[in-house]
């Protein structure tokens, strides 16, 4: 249990393992414990980061101009990592892309499982109504969210989602965000990521997402479409055999 100091925040990462690097980037509203299944499977033979983001978990709330690719490259320089794997779900494997357009030499390979992308426009409504009926209320809003039907299906992974969304701050749904996103975005970028890259996308997830996917696995070069059944958005929780095996045949 660690943490990164920067000019305006503090960065909170865990660390365990030895071996080959892996970087765990979460989803948002949520925080590293995400990952729990994922740090046990691949820290016998990696050493394992797994970090919250500015804004969650606990790292600092934002109070100046950031951007999540830039505090990434903060966190891997201050642990002296030059050449790492990343895999980021929703908003995490967004922040990933953005990592390997803007600093391809510390990539050495992408996994984007359930990938939201830079520049792709939302056909989603991911209001949750925070300022009209407050953060506890907007919580519950946000667990009913389609997004997350397929995982609250499934005990373990609902009782995971439950108690991290439980314990966000709520902080992005009441305030202006200061994050700078990479420009030109990354939908019209894709050419330029070279590591090797596994997309991965769940069978009853979102067709948002199905849509991402396939514009991911179009637009990157070296790159391999996984679809994992049985699962939905948050399918680390809820397939993880599955997406260790995916994960395990990566590595």
């Amino acid at each position: 249990m660690s943490e990164i100091i920067l000019a305006d925040s503090t960065i909170y990462y865990e660390s365990k393992g030895v071996g080959e690097a892996v970087v765990l980037i979460h989803g948002f509203s949520l925080d590293h414990r995400m990952w729990q299944p994922q740090i046990d499977f691949l820290s016998h033979k990696h050493q394992v980061v797994a970090y919250d983001m500015r804004g969650f978990g606990k790292s600092s709330l934002p109070t100046n101009t950031y951007s999540y690719h830039g505090d990434l490259l903060a966190l891997l320089d201050s642990l002296q990592l030059t050449k790492v794997t990343i895999i980021g779900l929703s908003l995490g494997g967004e922040v990933a892309i953005d990592f390997a357009i803007s600093y391809p030499q510390y990539v050495s390979k992408l996994v984007l499982a359930s990938s939201s992308l830079g520049g792709y426009a939302s056909t989603i409504d991911w209001n949750v109504h925070a300022k009209e009926v407050g953060i506890e209320q907007a919580k519950k809003n946000w667990l009913n969210h389609s997004v997350f039907a397929p995982t609250i299906k499934n005990e373990i992974a609902k009782e995971t989602l439950g108690q991290i969304v439980n314990d966000y701050s709520g902080w992005h749904w009441l305030n202006h965000d200061p994050r700078e996103k990479l420009q030109p975005s990354a939908l019209t970028r894709l050419n330029e990521i070279k590591a090797p890259t596994e997309i991965i996308v769940s069978a009853n997830d979102l067709s948002y997402y199905h849509d991402i996917a396939k514009i991911l696995s179009k637009g990157i070069t070296n790159s391999h479409l996984t679809i994992i059944p049985n699962s939905g958005h948050m399918v680390n929780l809820e397939n993880p055999n599955e997406f260790n095996k995916v994960l395990q045949a990566v590595l």
